[in-house]
């Protein structure tokens, strides 16, 4: 799942490991390993900073069958417990 798409829960296949390269606030280059859930979190992450969503990993189907909900959501029409900000 993600707040981006509130109420969207898909399986999602993600490595176990990963190892992400990075810089730091002082533009330091500095490389990590993660693993099981940090792993699944900072690779989520990274999807939002190159623009994937979860329904760009999952099956074309699945996304059909979704596509309702999904556009509900595209028009603010979705309860949550958390703020949103709709775009206008």
């Amino acid at each position: 799942g993600c707040l981006s798409l509130p109420n969207i829960r898909e399986d999602v296949t993600r490595k176990h490991r990963i190892r992400v390269a990075y810089r730091d606030e002082d533009f330091n280059p500095v490389e990590e390993i993660f693993e099981d859930v940090r792993a699944r979190i900072v690779h989520h992450e990274i999807d939002h900073l190159n623009g994937v969503l979860i329904t760009d990993r999952i099956a074309p189907l699945k996304k059909r069958i979704l596509n309702g909900r999904l556009t509900d959501i595209s028009k603010g029409k979705v309860e949550v417990d958390y703020k949103i900000v709709h775009p206008k």
